[in-house]
């Protein structure tokens, strides 16, 4: 039965909250649980949700996208389907990165890098680099500008990509050559190892020919990273000492603001559609610019939280078994839903960051719950579908 929260704005606003499906890892194995998530859009219009696994295995989900029945004369999910899987390592698979322009899946494993196709049609390969690495991220620029078409010596680069590599001033080659034939393609990335940061460029023609090269090393972060974005030419990392301002382009590093002692560890989520960055300090959400500083108010969550997601105008928490979501500009809470009852343990939430943020996923350790945005044809009018 569908839920109807009344605004809290004077605006004429409907949220409407409406089960559909929900899937079972437990059917495909039942010897494993989630650990990661990520979702996208590719360039054919198939949206497909990766879910890392503890066992080091990678799923890939595809949602059935009804249109024509929608009564909204939206988008309404109406089932997951299982699409494939591919063995990574014996260990976790800590994190999924989506690269869609390459049509790519980084994934951090056991301290190392592997790369698979977006259809997971081959085996994972290492990328060779050092292990211990603890995090990693792709640089967002605001519009998508040019980044993605790779910053390789010998592709015809833009403007843009040659002002960039200039910034950095060179680069240092670890790992792969000095130039690079034409067909490859490339996104840059920040690595976390212990307490030093690597600018890297991943170079790719395909899954079984790409390499890391090292633009850009950055030494002393204080204390071990992580949690980290990177935006424009800043990096903002997490550790347990707190938040820290880190340029790309000089190195330099400046203190945000410091954790208590006694807190959750640190997490961030870059708000796309903001170009903003959330930092967490316990069930306290302070929103920064690129530079570091603070915009508008803070977020109050009701509770601690697991993970944190952007669905268009909101952020949204998952925690003890509960699906919050919270209005970024006046930061009250829309929508409270109960998805798996308390002592559930640890859940996951990813966002689609690169198509406008209107897909979520949920995840608790054997379901996966899509959550779609549905724009109505009613003025002023959203209506939020959650898949359970």
């Amino acid at each position: 039965m569908a839920t109807k929260i009344e605004p809290t704005t004077a605006a004429t606003t409907r949220i409407v909250i409406e089960p559909h499906s929900q899937f079972d890892l437990s059917t495909h194995s039942r010897t494993t649980t989630v650990r990661s998530l990520a979702i996208t859009t590719l360039s054919n219009n198939r949206t497909i949700l990766y879910v890392g696994t503890h066992s080091g295995t990678l799923f890939s989900l595809s949602p059935n996208l009804n249109h024509a029945n929608s009564s909204q004369n939206g988008t309404v999910l109406q089932k997951l389907s299982f699409l494939r899987s591919v063995s990574v390592t014996n260990s976790s698979v800590d994190a999924v990165l989506v690269l869609p322009d390459l049509e790519k899946v980084l994934i951090l494993s056991d301290g190392s890098l592997f790369l698979v196709d977006s259809d997971l049609s081959n085996r994972a390969v290492r990328l060779g680099f050092s292990k211990g690495i603890s995090v990693v991220t792709r640089r967002r620029m605001r519009n998508n500008e040019s980044e993605g078409l790779g910053l390789g010596v010998g592709l015809g680069l833009d403007s843009s990509n040659h002002k960039f590599l200039h910034k950095l001033g060179g680069f240092i080659v670890k790992d792969g050559g000095e130039s690079h034939s034409e067909g490859f393609g490339g996104c840059v990335l920040a690595i976390a190892i212990g307490k030093r940061l690597v600018i890297v460029e991943l170079v790719v023609k395909d899954v079984n020919n790409a390499s890391l090269v090292v633009l850009k090393e950055i030494q002393c972060v204080d204390g071990v990273v992580s949690t980290m974005v990177w935006i424009d030419d800043s990096i903002v990392v997490g550790t347990a000492n707190g938040y820290s301002l880190i340029s790309c382009v000089s190195g330099q590093s400046s203190v945000i603001f410091s954790l208590p002692d006694v807190s959750r560890p640190p997490r961030l989520k870059l708000l796309y559609r903001d170009w903003r960055v959330l930092l967490l300090v316990d069930n306290v959400g302070i929103i920064v610019d690129e530079k570091g500083q603070p915009v508008g108010g803070s977020l109050v969550f009701r509770h601690g939280l697991d993970s944190v997601g952007e669905l268009s105008f909101y952020v949204v928490v998952v925690s003890d078994g509960k699906i919050e979501l919270y209005n970024k500009k006046h930061g009250g809470c829309v929508q409270v839903l109960p998805f798996g009852g308390e002592g559930i343990g640890p859940c996951v939430v990813a966002s689609e960051e690169d198509r406008g943020g209107k897909l979520v996923a949920v995840a608790t350790a054997t379901k996966i719950l899509p959550l779609s945005l549905i724009i109505s044809p009613l003025p002023n009018a959203i209506a939020v579908a959650i898949n359970l």
